[in-house]
C-alpha cells in the first residue's frame, strides 16, 4: 500500500513538473517578441469624406509601392558594402546559394531608410495627392506613439507604444489605414512597376525569409481564430528621444 502512494505521489510530481516545463515554454515562445520588434505605417486621411479616404488609399499604395522597390535596393547596397569592406562577412552574413548570394534584410536596416527618406516620402505623398487634384500638406514622421489594441489579420496586436511611421494629410482628422512595416507583412503583395519584376522577386524572398524565421512565425501561422500577441513592452523612450534630437538638433 505505501508503495503504491509513492508511486502516486511521483506519478503526481512527473505530472506537475511536465504541466510547469510546457507552461515555461509557452511563455519562452510568446515572449520572444517585443514591442520593440516592429516598425508599423498608418495613414491618416485629411477627412472621414469619401474623397478624402480614397486619398488615403492612393497614398498607402504609392508609398507601399516606393519603400517595396527601394528598401531592397538599400539591402543589397549595404551587402555589396559589407563584401567589399570586410572579408569576414563573407563567411557570417551572406548564405550561398549556388552561385548567387542571398542579401539580408532587417529592423535596423528598414529603421534607417525610413528616416532617411522621410522627406522623400513626404513628396511621394504630396504629388499623389497633385495627381488627384488636391494640395494638402504631408507630414511624413517617424516616432514612438501609443497605438491602441489593433487586428491585422489573424493576429492582436495589444495596445501600447510602438515606433510607426506616420504619414499626416491635411488636417489629419479621418480614419486611419494601418499595418505592419517591419516585419514586412504590408509589403507582402504590393505592386511595382514592370521594369522591377526581378526586384519584386527577390523582395518576396527577402520577407519570406523573415516571416517564417522563428522569431516572427507566429504572426503567420494559421489560426482558426485571431491569436493575442503577448509582448513584452520596453520603454522605447530611447528612440524617441533620439529622433527629436534630430528634429531640433542643438
Amino acid at each position: 500500500m505505501g508503495l503504491k502512494k509513492k508511486q502516486l505521489r511521483m506519478l503526481f510530481f512527473i505530472l506537475v513538473c511536465v504541466l510547469l516545463y510546457s507552461t515555461w515554454t509557452i511563455s519562452s515562445s510568446q515572449s520572444k517578441l517585443s514591442n520593440e520588434d516592429f516598425i508599423r505605417f498608418h495613414v491618416i486621411a485629411n477627412s472621414d469624406s469619401e474623397e478624402d479616404q480614397q486619398l488615403k488609399l492612393a497614398v498607402r499604395d504609392g508609398v507601399l509601392a516606393k519603400i517595396n522597390s527601394e528598401l531592397v535596393r538599400e539591402a543589397m547596397a549595404q551587402e555589396l558594402a559589407d563584401l567589399q569592406t570586410s572579408a569576414a562577412a563573407v563567411m557570417s552574413s551572406v548564405e550561398e546559394e549556388g552561385n548567387e548570394s542571398r542579401v539580408s534584410l532587417d529592423l535596423e536596416q528598414s529603421r534607417k531608410y525610413i528616416q532617411e527618406n522621410l522627406a522623400e516620402i513626404e513628396t511621394t505623398a504630396e504629388r499623389i495627392l497633385r495627381e488627384n487634384g488636391y494640395e494638402y500638406p504631408v507630414k511624413a514622421e517617424l516616432g514612438v506613439n501609443w497605438i491602441p489594441q489593433k487586428t491585422y489579420g489573424d493576429v492582436i496586436f495589444p495596445s501600447g507604444n510602438y515606433e510607426a511611421l506616420n504619414i499626416t494629410i491635411g488636417e489629419g482628422k479621418g480614419q486611419n489605414w494601418w499595418c505592419v512595416l517591419f516585419p514586412p507583412l504590408c509589403l507582402i503583395g504590393v505592386e511595382a512597376p514592370e521594369d522591377e519584376e526581378e526586384a519584386v522577386q527577390e523582395a518576396q524572398e527577402l520577407y519570406k525569409d523573415i516571416l517564417l524565421s522563428e522569431k516572427y512565425k507566429p504572426l503567420t501561422d494559421e489560426k482558426e481564430k485571431p491569436t493575442a500577441l503577448k509582448l513584452k513592452f520596453k520603454t522605447l523612450e530611447l528612440i524617441d528621444e533620439l529622433n527629436k534630437k534630430q528634429e531640433d538638433p542643438q
